[in-house]
């Protein structure tokens, strides 16, 4: 894969993969660092990428959820930034501002397993599938995360829970 294509790719991805690095650090700097060590990763990686361009959004959307990770534990923190913040970092068009920061409150008391799951599927796009072979999990699991997830989210919602 040569340059051209390679930066063609990645910038047809940048908005995604800056969104779901931001949703897993929690911090504006941090997910920058994610996405310019995944792509320089990618970059000198891209030798071992299968499937050319069709394989390249679900493979550069690993590294980049594997380097947050890395970034994540190596900072041994998960301090959400404040949700109007993230509101307007994200820039949820159309939204009822209200109601998504209520929503994104709630995911952020989720359980870290749990959040994730709901960040990845919501914020990332990505499918069940694509969840499951990012976190190394099964589909199962993920299938089971993101129900649990989205029966907690209903019932403090609801004001349900205990």
């Amino acid at each position: 894969m040569g340059e051209e294509e390679f930066l063609t790719l990645l910038h047809a991805e940048e908005g995604k993969l800056y969104r779901i690095a931001l949703a897993i650090l929690c911090n504006e700097q941090d997910a920058w660092d994610a996405l310019q060590q995944a792509t320089e990763r990618a970059w000198y990686g891209r030798g071992a990428l299968r499937g050319g361009a069709g394989a390249f959004p679900a493979w550069i959307k690993k590294i980049l959820v594997n380097q947050s990770l890395n970034i994540l534990r190596s900072k041994k923190r998960i301090t959400p930034i404040d949700p109007q913040e993230m509101r307007d970092l994200l820039d949820f068009p159309g939204e009822d501002m209200t109601d998504m920061g209520l929503v994104w409150e709630l995911v952020w008391k989720l359980g870290e397993e749990h959040r994730k799951v709901v960040i990845l599927r919501y914020l990332g796009g990505l499918s069940l599938k694509e969840i499951a072979s990012e976190l190394g999990i099964s589909l199962g699991t993920v299938k089971s995360r993101l129900n649990t997830a989205h029966s907690r989210l209903r019932e403090k919602i609801n004001g349900d829970d205990h």
